[in-house]
């Protein structure tokens, strides 16, 4: 403002920088209400994952096909690998953000805030009653049908699919120790067997270590394994 009057191009100026102060201090306020719905919206999804199961409807038309599995084929791995599938709320991990992130997609797409949430497991990630770590989190969308959501942690071990193969069932159990012992029946040596290691000795040997094989499974096996995991996959106690 000069001693004569006002110089309106600086007043111009100065008005547009008093609202450029206005608009960056509105942009910040509108930048923290967001992210802070944003950490409302998280604490609900994770709210969600641990409530009891709830089932509601869903469009499956948006979801991915190849992600949708059958309660069937969960059972079937869990029990080749001695895995769980359980309720959300008794899983006692940390639930990753990246499964937080793609339940907020999936709710977005379909409107509705999501519910009836599943994890398979080892048993030791679970809060069990009493009581290589490779969860998945799944969507229950009824009829027996999950959504596979994510997956995280390391990969499971194959070997433990071997290690725990005659734990599967009665079944398999029966066949492995029937089968160590044919194995190693006929495999003994006809020296050691006297010299005349005829099938009648054979079946002999083989039923001598088939009973002695059953006896040292029962002992010290379901000692430590207690249950086979046909019985274990989907249910909330300890072995």
């Amino acid at each position: 403002m000069s001693w004569m009057g006002v110089n309106l191009e600086q007043e111009l100026r100065t008005e547009r920088r008093r609202r450029g102060r206005k608009s960056d201090d509105e942009t910040l306020r509108l930048f923290k209400k967001m992210l802070e719905e944003d950490d409302k919206m998280d604490e609900r999804v994770l709210a969600n994952i641990f409530d009891e199961e709830m089932l509601k409807q869903y469009n499956l038309n948006l979801l991915e096909k190849e992600r949708i599995y059958n309660l069937s084929d969960i059972k079937k791995l869990c029990i080749n690998y001695r895995l769980r599938f359980l309720d959300a709320s008794l899983f006692r991990n940390e639930i990753p953000y990246e499964a937080i992130s793609k339940i907020k997609k999936i709710q977005k797409q379909q409107d509705v805030e999501l519910s009836g949430f599943k994890i398979l497991a080892p048993a030791p990630m679970f809060n069990l009653q009493r009581k290589d770590r490779d969860p998945l989190l799944f969507l229950n969308l009824g009829k027996d049908n999950f959504y596979l959501i994510h997956k995280w942690g390391g990969e499971l071990n194959p070997i433990r699919k071997i290690l725990v193969f005659p734990f599967r069932s009665f079944k398999t159990i029966l066949l492995c120790v029937a089968g160590l012992a044919a194995l190693l029946a006929w495999s003994f040596p006809d020296s050691f067997l006297g010299g005349q290691a005829n099938s009648t000795i054979r079946v002999f040997c083989f039923f001598y270590l088939f009973f002695g094989f059953s006896a040292l499974t029962v002992l010290y096996g379901f000692s430590r394994m207690k249950d086979f995991n046909s019985n274990l996959w989907n249910s909330k106690y300890t072995d």
